[in-house]
């Protein structure tokens, strides 16, 4: 049977297998071989019908994550607010109705933090006080 690679003169592959691995290397060096340094949790969180999903949303102390926020309303549009406190940015972020936004949150201390909806239609009640609202929960590892 033949075999459509060529044999070094000694009987075995291994020089032309080297050079394919390493051009593969060099190819794909960073996002395919090797885990990159944006492997970091991404957590979903689904807004819509005047309540976050879940509405308690607990991570690990000093480690980055991406929170992919999805509007599950086709028509309205939602936020999510979180207040600045010693340690923690304020975010202030729009999801049209029937999108999603990605955020990433830096490192956070450990604390309790509260996320709410801040938008509000003229003369009625606020998408917070109709109970769209959450905690956030960091603790250690």
């Amino acid at each position: 049977m033949k075999y459509p690679y060529k044999q070094s003169p000694q009987g075995t592959m291994l020089p032309g297998l080297l050079q394919i691995l390493l051009s593969l290397a060099c190819l794909f060096s960073g996002s395919w071989l090797y885990a990159s340094e944006d492997d970091i949790t991404v957590i979903e969180v689904k807004l819509g019908g005047y309540r976050f999903m879940p509405q308690e949303i607990q991570l690990i102390a000093d480690q980055p994550t991406i929170l992919r926020l999805v509007n599950t309303d086709s028509f309205t549009p939602h936020n999510f607010t979180m207040n600045a406190t010693s340690g923690s940015p304020a975010i202030d972020v729009d999801v049209l109705g029937g999108e999603s936004v990605d955020v990433r949150l830096a490192a956070m201390p450990a604390g309790r933090y509260t996320f709410y909806c801040g938008n509000k239609m003229l003369f009625m009640k606020s998408h917070r006080e109709k109970g769209m609202e959450g905690s956030l929960i960091v603790g250690p590892e």
